[in-house]
């Protein structure tokens, strides 16, 4: 969701066919925990708390126990949160972590890496990429990721205990190395950051039309679980996380609309930012918007320009 640090997500009431009135904000207090998705695989909803914020981000990873070993998709926060999801896979499995894929290089997704052990580390070049410069970029106590062992470019296969795992990178969407986790025989896709269930889009990277693409290719994908990167799963069924990535899509959209006509107006960065609410209608009123604002529009504006 966020570079490598936690930068900028706000907070307001929303009642949407998607989320209840309960359901509709994250809410300030939480457990992190194994969610059932279907046999032997499961969602993880970690806890990522954001400065200044009181209500809690889930932070999400896929877990898959085969008789050959869990393979994990995108690892949690820090390396704390990190043991506390190795210590709940622990509760359904005595199988060994073999494989932990980085489907997000940001770091609330693999400042976790270290606490996994022998387990073999993949992840998009450009997803490697963007953890090495972090890593080498990193002062003082600022994390410094382990970094993937194993990259491939368009889609690589996994054969693990009998389960079938494709990885596919579809484009540049929340960032340049998103990968999209696809189980056909099981009809379960983790999305990674490419869809966020319940909270405001995050677009800081600028790839807002590219991000369009990405994830209509990801959702024509012939699942019926569709698991989100951040946000709600508990308590979701299959046709409501669907529900959800179309209307995360029409967040990215409506975003990237309304931002281009600032663009073509020729309105400054400021303007659009100080009228860019009025234009988003209810997504101005998402959970997190408001610390997410600053640099979604500013990356969005940034690279819509520059396109022009």
């Amino acid at each position: 969701m966020f570079r490598f640090r936690v930068a900028a997500l706000a907070t307001a009431i929303i009642v949407s066919p998607i989320l209840t009135v309960a359901q509709g904000r994250l809410g300030d207090t939480f457990t992190p925990k194994l969610i059932p998705i279907v046999e032997n695989i499961y969602a993880y909803e970690g806890s990522l708390e954001l400065p200044g914020e009181e209500e809690i981000v889930r932070t999400n990873s896929l877990v898959i126990v085969t008789d050959g070993g869990v393979v994990v998709a995108d690892g949690q926060d820090n390396p704390e949160e990190g043991r506390r999801m190795i210590r709940a896979i622990r509760e359904v499995t005595d199988q060994p972590i073999r494989y932990l894929i980085n489907a997000s290089p940001h770091g609330d997704h693999v400042n976790s890496n270290e606490v996994f052990g022998d387990a073999i580390i993949i992840a998009h070049r450009n997803a490697r990429e963007a953890v090495a410069a972090s890593a080498a970029n990193a002062t003082g106590d600022a994390p410094r990721p382990t970094l993937p062992h194993i990259t491939f470019d368009d889609k690589m296969i996994l054969h693990v205990g009998g389960k079938t795992i494709e990885l596919h990178h579809f484009g540049f969407g929340h960032t340049r190395g998103d990968t999209v986790v696809y189980l056909p025989d099981d009809g379960v896709a983790f999305l990674t950051e490419l869809y966020f269930n319940g909270v405001a889009a995050s677009l800081s990277e600028g790839y807002a039309r590219q991000h369009l693409d990405t994830l209509r290719s990801a959702l024509e994908l012939d699942a019926e679980w569709f698991i989100p990167g951040h946000g709600f799963i508990d308590g979701q069924d299959a046709s409501e996380l669907r529900a959800g990535a179309e209307r995360y899509y029409d967040n990215v959209k409506t975003i990237h609309d309304a931002v281009l006509r600032h663009v073509e107006a020729g309105d400054s960065l400021e303007k659009t930012l100080a009228e860019i609410d009025g234009d988003l209608g209810e997504f101005a009123e998402m959970p997190f918007y408001g610390f997410l604002k600053q640099g979604c529009i500013s990356g969005t504006y940034r690279a819509l320009s520059e396109n022009r």
